[in-house]
């Protein structure tokens, strides 16, 4: 029979919410700590691939998600003079299959509500600075309160990309951080029906539209990020100008942008954590790997963290077990996305002007290679196992 574990998350994100709903539900103790004093959704629009919807699918949320959710049957790049860069289409990967665009508000409040039908105790507006281990081993965490929480037998960490606990807790992480990011906005629009659609310029300029379903679209604008301040001193209108003529299919979603304040800055960055785990704590999503979104992977990645995690803890006689167990389990998974996301991100924004060169050489041959293009396939959909791996079970 299973073991019961004391079990604190950190982070009530989509890792962490996920991770104590599935670990509460195989009956697990868990207490979910959060720093903010109320929880809500922050991001653009995300792209639900199919190894999300598995996940989802686990959960019993896949059709909720999905009666709120826009259908994404195809990746479409194009440049801005209209000549198509690539075209991947998920049916050509096996019939049926697609992709969803949904509001982050929709996924996460699904992943909420799972988590309130458990006993999970849920600490709002506790900061997690610090963690002593018992003569026991056992893991008790405090705040910036002075409060203690605990003891636990494992604690989940999943508190983002940009994670202080990390170094609180002795874990060293390469962070590399990106010189572009986008503005971004979600508005009411239908954006291209059943496509993501990305048009690009160079390595410098790049824009998007995804569908999010509930009659809206995010719209995102690729820059520097030292140029954003120069960007709103030109004014929303010139912006707005630049755009439409990028891009004719932003008309609809532009007229729903009235003001600056409208507009989100995201700033990426590239995490590798080589340690997950110290046999008591373990850090998983973002938090592990963040990545840039390029391939649309982030909260994919996140929720299968969540559920390879909780299997692993159902086999395992020690969290020390489970932690490598499940380290095992992910290794080539995470890896090869990593790497990919790592090795993509300059070829569609960098200064490197000599990288889309190449991009525009290569990318539209590789799909007319058979093997080539069913891998490309194989990866967008999020279930590729690593690089000399096929398709993944989850």
């Amino acid at each position: 029979m299973p073991r019961r574990f004391r079990v604190g998350v950190v982070g009530f994100g989509v890792a962490g919410a996920t991770t104590a709903y599935l670990l509460a539900r195989d009956g697990h103790t868990v207490t979910l700590i959060e720093r903010a004093p109320v929880v809500e959704p922050i991001g653009a629009g995300v792209l639900l691939q199919c190894s999300g919807q598995e996940v989802l699918g686990h959960l019993g949320l896949l059709d909720h998600v999905l009666k709120r959710a826009a259908p994404i049957d195809e990746l479409h790049a194009r440049h801005a003079g209209g000549r198509t860069l690539v075209r991947n289409r998920y049916g050509d990967y096996a019939p049926g299959c697609r992709a969803y665009g949904v509001h982050r508000g929709v996924l996460f409040n699904a992943l909420r509500g799972q988590v309130e039908t458990q006993s999970v105790d849920v600490r709002l507006g506790r900061e997690v600075v610090s963690r002593e281990i018992t003569p026991g081993g056992e893991v008790v965490l405090l705040d910036s309160a002075g409060t203690r929480h605990g003891p636990f037998d494992l604690v989940v960490c999943g508190d983002g990309a940009r994670s202080h606990l990390r170094a609180v807790f002795g874990f060293k992480a390469s962070v590399l951080k990106y010189d572009h990011g986008t503005l971004w906005v979600t508005v009411p629009g239908a954006g291209v029906p059943g496509k993501l659609l990305q048009v690009v310029r160079g390595t410098r300029q790049l824009f998007g539209l995804l569908p999010l379903g509930d009659g809206l679209v995010s719209v995102y604008w690729g820059l520097r990020n030292d140029t954003v301040d120069a960007v709103k001193a030109r004014g929303l209108d010139a912006l707005k100008q630049e755009i439409l003529a990028f891009s004719p299919e932003a008309a609809e979603p532009l007229e729903h942008l009235c003001h600056f304040d409208q507009l989100l800055h995201t700033a990426y960055q590239h995490v590798h954590v080589r340690r997950r785990h110290d046999g008591r704590v373990i850090f998983i999503g973002d938090s592990a790997h963040a990545m840039s979104p390029h391939l649309g992977q982030g909260i994919n990645l996140a929720m299968v963290d969540a559920w390879r995690l909780a299997a692993c803890l159902r086999a395992a006689d020690t969290p020390a077990g489970a932690f490598r167990a499940f380290e095992a389990a992910q290794r080539a998974y995470v890896r090869y996305y990593a790497s990919v996301t790592w090795f993509l991100s300059p070829f569609f924004q960098s200064d490197w002007r000599i990288l889309a060169w190449g991009r525009d050489l290569v990318l539209p041959l590789l799909p007319h290679v058979p093997v080539v293009r069913r891998q490309m396939l194989l990866t967008v959909t999020g279930l590729k196992g690593g690089f000399l791996k096929g398709r993944m079970a989850i």
